[in-house]
């Protein structure tokens, strides 16, 4: 399970989540095929997050680029409501009825997208590929769709992060300052500590979960970690199938299996945690909803440790 340092690296490693924006095909401004996207002019439609300060920042771009473009204006809005991002762009993209540009989803969705049609391959503008290579430097290869084309431009990204309490990392005899993180085993050993001395009833809170997202959050960073970024699929074949994989598998599975951490919740427990009945929970580190873990609620003193 640690046979390198690249291994052992449970903090070092993980990537970004980054989001990208989509321009897709048949926008609702006005339909249409999506190689008429090259040359079309005129009002179009967006979405943007639903995040206080992605919907600041969203109207305040939108008015200003509508002051100057009088005849190409923006019509934007939060990404509707939905159990994800990437299914309510699918959703659409369906339905016909998908926004011209969306700023809120995840690089891996969008082959999905692109199965569906419902995307604008920008390497068909005639500085596409220059103007995202330019923007995004050597990192843009990562985003080129397997026929070598972008369907998407990535233009922020969300850091993976562990958050501990350190309140809790006191009471368990561990070092609230430094403490010992960096490895599978020094992970598992604080989540023991945490456990069996009773400064927690969970390492993780909250428990990674089934929704199809999560694992970009939990799996995934720490397969990043292990192969040095590899993709879970190159070439046509999973790479997550051998022994790097099953490593990080184990990982998990140990948390699960020793109780480390909690179970995934069923909707009545959900429902009371959410209503704020049932939040006693964890202090190691997790991947919560979209990456950003929420630890160590009963100290003001947690400590925010970014994963580089």
């Amino acid at each position: 399970m640690h046979s390198t340092a690249r291994t052992r690296r449970v903090l070092a490693a993980t990537a970004a989540s980054a989001a990208v924006i989509l321009a897709l095909g048949a926008c609702s401004s006005g339909g249409g095929a999506a190689g008429a996207a090259t040359t079309a002019h005129g009002p179009i439609t967006i979405w943007y997050s639903n995040n206080a300060t992605e919907i600041a920042w969203g109207k305040q771009m939108v008015t200003a680029w509508n002051a100057d473009h009088p005849n190409e204006t923006v019509t934007a809005q939060e990404i509707p409501a939905g159990k994800s991002s990437e299914e309510v762009i699918g959703a659409a993209i369906t339905a016909g009825n998908a926004p011209c540009l969306v700023y809120n989803t995840a690089p891996v969705a969008v082959p999905q997208f692109q199965k569906q049609g419902g995307l604008v391959d920008l390497s068909s503008f005639s500085d596409g590929d220059a103007y995202i290579k330019a923007r995004s430097g050597d990192t843009a290869a990562q985003y080129e769709s397997t026929d070598g084309k972008f369907y998407q431009m990535p233009w922020k990204s969300n850091p993976v992060m562990i958050f501990y309490n350190k309140d809790m990392f006191a009471k368990a005899g561990l070092d609230p300052e430094n403490p010992k993180l960096a490895t599978y085993d020094e992970f598992l050993t604080a989540s023991r500590a945490l456990v069996s001395s009773g400064a927690a009833a969970n390492a993780i809170y909250p428990s990674p979960t089934s929704e199809f997202y999560q694992s970009w959050f939990d799996f995934y960073p720490l397969y990043a970690a292990e192969t040095g970024g590899k993709r879970l699929v190159e070439d046509g074949k999973a790479t997550f199938t051998g022994d790097e994989g099953a490593k990080v598998a184990e990982f998990w599975k140990t948390m699960y299996t020793e109780g480390l951490a909690n179970k995934e919740a069923l909707p009545g427990r959900l429902l009371r945690r959410r209503q704020g009945r049932d939040v006693d929970r964890g202090t190691v580190g997790g991947s919560g909803v979209q990456g950003q873990g929420q630890l160590g609620r009963r100290s003001s003193a947690d400590e925010r440790r970014n994963i580089r």
